[in-house]
């Protein structure tokens, strides 16, 4: 049974996502909250730069299927997704996994979309095509980045997917 079954949803779920992604950008506000060891700092920019790119992918698809995009925060989001303001490192990457581990399951979902669905935001073939594609490399980033702040939260996590 398809994820996504309504035209609206899967509009609202890739508005709310290029929301997120632009957010996770942000990586001068992270580094002006955050002192890092070097490390940590990479990963950060790992996760901000794939960021960009992810956000730079949604905007490509709601642009081809004439849909807003967000330029205020799509309802039922916070208003402040990320503060890591007096976090340590462990911490900052805590906060920041649960995003990740959101964002692969709403790629995944996106993925289990009624192909109908699909069809009718994009009409033409190859473009159902790479926006499928798109969304398995999605997925497969989103898996590394949440690997990535595993490492940095050392220790044992135990996280739901």
């Amino acid at each position: 049974m398809p994820a996504i079954e309504n035209k609206e949803v899967l509009i609202s779920l890739m508005q709310k996502m290029y929301w997120i992604e632009a957010e996770m950008e942000q990586m001068n506000t992270w580094e002006a909250r955050i002192e890092m060891m070097d490390e940590n700092l990479e990963a950060l920019e790992i996760l901000s730069h794939d960021s960009e790119r992810h956000g730079s992918i949604v905007e490509k698809w709601l642009r081809k299927a004439n849909i807003e995009v967000p330029e205020t925060i799509p309802k039922g989001l916070p208003k402040h997704i990320f503060d890591f303001e007096g976090l340590s490192s462990p911490e900052i990457f805590s906060r920041i996994i649960k995003y990740e581990i959101l964002a692969m399951n709403a790629y995944k979902d996106m993925l289990n979309t009624d192909p109908g669905i699909i069809r009718a935001l994009f009409g033409n073939e190859n473009d159902r095509k790479e926006f499928l594609q798109d969304l398995e490399q999605l997925i497969k980033d989103e898996e590394k980045h949440t690997n990535i702040c595993k490492k940095q939260i050392g220790g044992y996590l135990k996280i739901k997917y």
